[in-house]
C-alpha cells in the first residue's frame, strides 16, 4: 500500500470512528431519556444501566455503521477539496478513480468485520441486554435468572408447536401452555392445553399439570372425547434452553441458526415461512449496506466545491433516509408476497450499486 492510500484510509478511519462515536453518545443519551421512568421507578443502579447498554451496543452498531459511513466519507473528502488536496493528487497524476478505490477498499473491510460481527457477537449480546432491561429495569429483579419470557413460541423437533404465557427461567416452569400437534401433512394431529409444565432434571422430562388433550381429525374436527389428567408426564425433545435461545425471536439467531429453524419447520403455512427468509436474507444484505452507500456517495463527495460541508451533510442525510426507506419497503414488499425474499432484501442494495457505479463511471 503506497503512502497516499494509507493516508486515506487513515483519514477516513479517524472520520469513521469519530462519527460512530458521536451517534453511540447520541443514541445512549435519546434511550435514557426514553427509559429514565423505569430506572427511577425501580432504582436501577448505575452499573445495570451501564451493562445494559454495553450489551446492548452492539446491534446498535451494526445498525448505525452504514449511516456513520456516508456520513464520515462525505465529511473526509469534503475536506480534501476545501484544502485543494484532491487538486494536488490530480496534479500528481493520481485520478479520482484512486481515491474512490481506496475508500471501496476500507467499505470492503468493513462489510466483512460487520457481516462477522453480526453473526458471533449481536445474537447473545441481543439475548443479554433484553433480558437486562425485561427483568433488572422493567420489573426491579435482583437476578437476571429470576426473569421470565413472556409469549414464548416454539416449533418443536417432534412436529409440535409449543406456545406459553410465561417462562420462568429460574423454576424451570412453563405458564399456561397450548401443544399443537402437526400429523405431518399440514393437518394437526392433536392439540394439548396445560395449566402449568416444570422440567425435571433427574429424568430429563417435562411434568405437565391440569391437562386436557383434544384428538383431532384430519379436518381439524374433535374426535373422541378430551382427556383430562391433573399430572402428565411428556418426553419433549425441547429442554430450557430452547425457550431462553429459540423464544420466536429472530434476532436473538444469527443467520446460519435462522436458517436451521427455518428449515425445521414442517406444519406452519407458507406466509409464516416467508416472513422468516426474508429476515434471514436480510441478515446477510445489511452487512453490505455501507459498501454500497460508499459506491454512491464517493463519486458524489469528489463532486463538492469547498462550500461542501454543509451540502455534504444534507446529501448524506438525504441518502441515507433514501436508502433505508427503500430498505424498509422492500423488506415489507417481500414479507407480504410481492417480491421474492431474497430479492426483497437486495434489490436496493443493487439500486443504490448500479447507481454508485454509473456515476463513477461518468466523474472518470
Amino acid at each position: 500500500m503506497r503512502v497516499l492510500d494509507r493516508y486515506l484510509v487513515r483519514s477516513y478511519l479517524r472520520a469513521w470512528a469519530y462519527c460512530v462515536t458521536v451517534f453511540f453518545i447520541l443514541f445512549i443519551i435519546i434511550d435514557a431519556f426514553n427509559n429514565l421512568d423505569d430506572f427511577l421507578k425501580n432504582s436501577v443502579p448505575l452499573s445495570i444501566i451501564g451493562s445494559y447498554y454495553l450489551y446492548y451496543l452492539p446491534s446498535v452498531f451494526v445498525e448505525l455503521v452504514p449511516a456513520a459511513t456516508l456520513v464520515s466519507l462525505l465529511f473526509i473528502l469534503g475536506s480534501l477539496n476545501k484544502h485543494n488536496e484532491i487538486i494536488a493528487m490530480k496534479a500528481s497524476g493520481v485520478g479520482t478513480s484512486h481515491v474512490i478505490l481506496a475508500c471501496l477498499f476500507f467499505g470492503a473491510l468493513l462489510c466483512l468485520v460487520v457481516f462477522l460481527f453480526n453473526e458471533a457477537v449481536v445474537p447473545n449480546s441481543l439475548v443479554t441486554s433484553t433480558a437486562i432491561r425485561e427483568g433488572l429495569i422493567e420489573k426491579g429483579k435482583k437476578n437476571l435468572n429470576e426473569r421470565a419470557i413472556e409469549n414464548v413460541t416454539l416449533y418443536g423437533k417432534d412436529g409440535r408447536m409449543i406456545f406459553a404465557r410465561e417462562y420462568e427461567v429460574l423454576t424451570q416452569t412453563l405458564h399456561d401452555i397450548v401443544i399443537l400437534e402437526d400429523r405431518g401433512s399440514k393437518t394437526l394431529k392433536s392439540k394439548w392445553i396445560a395449566k402449568k409444565a416444570s422440567y425435571d432434571k433427574e429424568n430429563g422430562n417435562w411434568v405437565f399439570k391440569d391437562v386436557m388433550r383434544y384428538d383431532l381429525t384430519p379436518r381439524g374436527d374433535m374426535e373422541g372425547a378430551p382427556v383430562f389428567s391433573n399430572t402428565m408426564v411428556v418426553e419433549l425433545s425441547e429442554k430450557p434452553d430452547s425457550f431462553i435461545k429459540n423464544a420466536s425471536e429472530v434476532e436473538f439467531m444469527n443467520a446460519r441458526q435462522l436458517k436451521t429453524y427455518i428449515k425445521s419447520f414442517k406444519g406452519p403455512g407458507d406466509k409464516f415461512i416467508r416472513r422468516l427468509w426474508v429476515d434471514y436474507h436480510y441478515k446477510i444484505a445489511l452487512p453490505f449496506a455501507s459498501f454500497v452507500l460508499i459506491l454512491i456517495g464517493a463519486p458524489l463527495a469528489m463532486r463538492l466545491d469547498r462550500r461542501g460541508m454543509l451540502v455534504g451533510t444534507g446529501t448524506s442525510v438525504a441518502l441515507v433516509v433514501l436508502y433505508y426507506g427503500m430498505f424498509s419497503l422492500c423488506l415489507a414488499l417481500g414479507k407480504g408476497g410481492v417480491l421474492s425474499p431474497w430479492l426483497s432484501a437486495w434489490l436496493s442494495n443493487a439500486v443504490f450499486a448500479l447507481a454508485g457505479v454509473v456515476l463513477i463511471k461518468n466523474s472518470g
